[in-house]
């Protein structure tokens, strides 16, 4: 039997447009895990390639 996650007693959903996944407790972010690093990776600036 899998156990189940403890979610926050007001239902806080994930922030990321079109997502309904109910955030845990223990996740203090707006985003779920997986949106987390989405928004992460777009709002890090690209690093150039070039070390010159």
């Amino acid at each position: 039997m899998a156990k189940k996650i403890k979610l926050n007693r007001k239902h806080r959903v994930c922030r990321f447009t079109g997502c309904r996944h109910v955030l845990s407790i223990y996740n203090l972010q707006s985003y779920c895990h997986v949106h987390q690093q989405v928004i992460i990776s777009r709002d890090m600036p690209l690093m150039s390639l070039d070390k010159r």
